[in-house]
């Protein structure tokens, strides 16, 4: 079939997010692999431009929050309730697993790689798009590496005539080839953009995902023999990040996640006005029409310090300031009961008597009562609340997948396992300075040894990095999930007195949480070893 047809083509590009639409005559689709993209520029651009969009971001029903002992999705249903209950099989995972969406993403970009040879235009545009590609691959891989152990390495394209029944390759041989090919993506890509191509994959940002790869690597799960020379492979994979002196921490941690402007970025998903997303209004609380989608877990909230640098305790609730006196990136993270909020202050309250009309506006009792957080707490950070139009106005605020702040908590992690507690606790300082907001007598530095320094590094990463989607994966690699996933998830209920207006607390039981040893990793879908006589199961999935 030679006959051209008019197709409309919208170039979404997810990393930057300029949008454009052009009506382009090409080829039909059967014959796309041809000339048809990969002998025009413009085209080859758009058909990479679109890959960004294949990742995933945390802002929708797929955060790994929920799956966490962060939070509690709303409507918790389908996905978050196989996880949380401990009921994940092969035949029954939900869209958390990423095996067939990131699969087929990684075919679109071998695709790319088996026909760049066909584009005629100079090297230095051409090279750039093939680090973006290998970079994105890479991205690829390095997320089903992590959900799923080892798995196939495919870097053609297959037809008719390929030999499809492909083994999973080792642990060791992903992390090798992933670590390769963000080294070729290095290579080729520039340190920052300007104009319409800001927001594309950077050097950095490949640098800064081999940092990420190779804590992974060296972690309890993947290296049980705690060898020394891992740790040193990511150590020098997060040095090397800090050494381009291309990224700072952003003064305002709160005003980080609302703007993709800050200099701490090092990769995002970028939106706009138009193509924006719904996260402040899916997540914002009842009373304003809100879902309360992201119901935050009374254990998460208490793992936030206080001001002074100690714990919360039961007497603050005993004593009605349950959230007083808390650090800094508890009321940028949080939002509880009595807290100002989008213009005025939040009701989770329930009346003493049962009296809807003196309940809270964000109470079961409230404006609506379907959507009211089970947990009485729901999310701040990521929120822009400027907003004031319930699904009208569309959200453009960044989804970060990589940040400078991680990159601290890397190498601090990788200097204790080294030996250089020193260093370490320079680090992991420099997130609690920032942390500060410049306050004076405020989360003081750590100053721990040992066992308790490493405990501060895990701590301050599960504070830092909190609903970032790394929780998942760092209870996993630390080999500790069956502790953290095997907890009931919690909730507070807050009376308020209908005469004297005193209210008190009360922590409950939500849900309960199984999670099992073979949780660790997730299956690999039934139907995929049914096609593939040499894909092996991970353990008891079977």
């Amino acid at each position: 079939m030679n006959t051209k047809i008019k197709l409309y083509i919208t170039i979404f590009f997810a990393s930057c997010l300029t949008s454009c639409s052009n009506y382009l005559d090409v080829k039909p689709l059967d014959s796309f692999t041809g000339d048809a993209i990969f002998s025009d520029l413009k085209l080859t651009e758009t058909y990479v431009n679109k890959r960004y969009t294949e990742i995933r971001d945390g802002f929708g029903n797929l955060g790994l929050r929920y799956i966490s002992d962060e939070a509690y999705h709303n409507f918790n249903s389908g996905n978050p309730y196989l996880y949380n209950r401990g009921e994940v099989t092969a035949d029954q995972f939900g869209d958390y697993s990423t095996w067939n969406a990131y699969y087929e993403a990684i075919k679109n970009c071998n695709i790319f790689f088996d026909n760049i040879d066909k584009l005629k235009a100079d090297k230095g545009q051409v090279d750039r798009l093939i680090g973006e590609m290998t970079f994105l691959r890479a991205f690829f891989y390095a997320d089903l590496v992590s959900r799923f152990g080892g798995v196939p390495l495919i870097t053609k394209t297959f037809d008719l005539n390929s030999d499809m029944m492909v083994p999973r390759n080792s642990y060791d041989e992903c992390i090798d080839f992933i670590v390769k090919e963000l080294d070729k993506a290095a290579g080729l890509l520039p340190l920052s953009y300007e104009g319409k191509d800001f927001g594309r994959a950077t050097k950095g940002a490949a640098l800064a995902l081999k940092s990420r790869v190779t804590l992974y690597a060296a972690s309890p799960y993947w290296n049980p023999s705690n060898d020394k020379a891992k740790w040193q492979k990511a150590a020098d994979a997060a040095k090397a990040v800090l050494d381009l002196n291309q990224y700072q921490l952003d003064a305002n941690y709160k005003q980080l996640f609302t703007s993709n402007k800050s200099k701490e970025i090092i990769f995002m998903k970028q939106f706009n006005t138009e193509f924006g997303h719904s996260f402040d209004w899916t997540d914002s609380p009842n009373g304003f029409t809100g879902w309360s989608r992201t119901c935050v877990l009374q254990d998460m909230v208490d793992a936030y310090e206080m001001e002074d640098g100690s714990m919360p305790s039961a007497q603050a609730y005993a004593d009605g300031k349950p959230w007083e006196n808390r650090e800094p990136r508890f009321y940028a993270s949080v939002v509880c009961d009595g807290q100002q909020f989008r213009g005025r202050e939040i009701e989770f309250y329930v009346s003493s008597t049962g009296n809807r009309a003196n309940s809270g506006k964000d109470s079961e009792f409230g404006i609506d009562d379907w959507n009211a957080s089970k947990t009485h707490y729901t999310i701040r950070k990521f929120m822009d609340e400027s907003l004031r139009n319930p699904w009208n106005d569309k959200s453009a605020q960044p989804w970060i997948y990589i940040r400078l702040g991680e990159i601290y908590l890397n190498y601090a992690e990788t200097q204790y396992q080294l030996g250089n507690e020193e260093v370490a606790r320079t680090y992991i300082n420099k997130i609690r300075e920032r942390a500060r907001g410049g306050k004076v007598g405020v989360l003081p530095a750590i100053t721990s040894t040992g066992a308790a320094l490493l405990g501060k590094i895990q701590q301050e990463r599960r504070i830092e990095l909190a609903f970032e989607d790394h929780r998942f994966f760092d209870v996993r690699r630390w080999k500790i999930a069956e502790q953290t996933e095997n907890k009931p998830a919690r909730k507070i209920t807050i009376v308020r007195d209908d005469q004297t207006k005193k209210k008190s607390y009360k922590i409950e039981v939500l849900q309960e949480r199984k999670f099992f040893p073979q949780h660790y990793l997730l299956p690999i879908p039934r139907s995929e070893i049914q096609r593939n006589a040499l894909l092996k199961q991970n353990p008891s999935y079977d």
